[in-house]
């Protein structure tokens, strides 16, 4: 739609919101521009950013910040009780103060808000803007009320207009609520943690939408014609885990999960860089890995694994790379792409690295090769030898599954293992 209205929309998230950044860094290397940036708790901060043509500043924030700079005597929420722990220095002051209060100090993130909100370059941006907040008046379903606050409201009183931020970002009940005009607000995202709708609201009639979850905050809007939805193909962790390790995995990955949804990149789990050859090389693999599949899934016999009813070998190897690529309608290639990854996690690929299909391709295929003659047998008896092959690779490190489960996810590295033979590369 020529000339249509552009909006972007950040989800909140805390921690997790360095992935935006790395979305926001994609999209500027793919041309794309916006009129309208909306957000929620730590995606109002960063749709402020892009209101600010502020890129830079943004990097500049997300690369550097720390714990510290969002609570007194910060520590990283880590996942691991170690990982709590090893922050001694840090960890009594801050859990005096939590018991004191009940609430952790965010003064350091209110702060951080004021510094980094740009009042001349806010307002004198083309970019419209809107948050989302909550008025807190207690714990009751109706004391909590959705507050939309748009670019033009926050005008009315431009010297504190950071403080509507602050007021979106105010994640209760582990940061106290916010006050503004003697009325107290908490994080947006107790309403709506992906604020569509006030992109909308503002005249957008196409929009690029960055949640921060694998699951998706807005189901409705996932298959919307005029959404583009970008999520998070791997767990971002704890909300506040503000470690420098995990923060760069969260750009790199919002960064790499943006060239996907674009089609730049390929891949789910995995990152596969562009190739001149490797959409046709892929289509021609998927056709052959599920011709291949159909006809093991149909000779196996699961008989001596499900019992009385046989309609429960009909689940499907199908179904189990489908709920991987977690598509609605999944295509040849996705479904092949979704077998090829299980068989890289089950090897023990690192899924942080970037690879080069065709190559990766070729090394598998060069495999493939070599155990080939064992799969001369019939059905049952080369699933057994592939087996025997992916443990032995794998030491040990093959992913945990259900007996029927690793039954077909066997049958799927099998035909993929056929298929890979008998397609050519280079």
């Amino acid at each position: 739609m020529d000339g249509a209205k552009k909006a972007i929309v950040f989800a909140g998230g805390g921690s997790k919101g360095a992935y935006q950044l790395g979305a926001w860094k994609a999209l500027k290397e793919l041309g794309e521009t916006f009129d309208i940036a909306t957000g929620t708790s730590i995606g109002s901060i960063n749709a402020a950013f892009y209101v600010q043509n502020d890129f830079l500043e943004a990097e500049k924030m997300w690369h550097e910040v720390t714990a510290g700079d969002i609570m007194a005597n910060g520590i990283n929420f880590d996942v691991s009780f170690d990982g709590i722990i090893s922050q001694k220095d840090n960890l009594i002051p801050f859990l005096k103060n939590y018991l004191n209060t009940k609430r952790v100090d965010n003064t350091p993130f209110i702060n951080m808000i004021h510094r980094y909100f740009d009042t001349e370059k806010f307002f004198s941006s083309e970019i419209n803007y809107a948050l989302m907040t909550v008025n807190y008046k207690g714990l009751g379903p109706s004391d909590l009320i959705p507050v939309t606050i748009k670019k033009a409201d926050m005008e009315k009183d431009i010297d504190n207009a950071w403080k509507w931020i602050a007021a979106s970002a105010s994640c209760y009940p582990v940061f106290p609520p916010f006050e503004i005009d003697g009325v107290q607000y908490i994080d947006g995202g107790f309403y709506d943690n992906i604020p569509i709708s006030a992109a909308i609201q503002l005249g957008a009639e196409k929009i690029v939408a960055i949640d921060l979850n694998t699951e998706n905050n807005h189901e409705g809007y996932l298959r919307h014609p005029d959404v583009t939805y970008i999520k998070p193909s791997k767990d971002l962790g704890n909300f506040l885990n503000f470690d420098r390790n995990v923060l760069e995995r969260s750009i790199k990955l919002g960064y790499n999960d943006t060239m996907k949804v674009y089609g730049k990149y390929y891949g789910i789990k995995y990152t596969f860089l562009p190739d001149e050859k490797i959409s046709s090389l892929l289509n021609a693999a998927a056709d052959t890995f599920i011709s291949v599949l159909n006809i093991m899934e149909a000779e196996f016999d699961f008989s001596p694994f499900v019992r009385y009813q046989r309609v429960n070998k009909l689940i499907g190897c199908t179904a189990i790379l489908g709920e991987y690529c977690k598509k609605y309608r999944p295509t040849k290639t996705d479904l092949f792409i979704s077998a090829f990854e299980m068989l890289l996690t089950a090897l023990d690929y690192d899924d942080e690295k970037e690879y080069n299909m065709e190559e990766l391709l070729y090394h598998l295929k060069t495999e493939a090769d070599r155990i080939y003659p064992l799969l001369e047998f019939d059905t049952e008896s080369a699933f057994q030898k592939v087996r025997e092959f992916v443990k032995g690779v794998s030491k040990g490190k093959l992913l945990e599954f259900k007996k029927n489960d690793e039954n077909r996810m066997m049958l799927i590295f099998t035909s993929l293992i056929r298929a890979l033979q008998r397609i050519t590369i280079l």
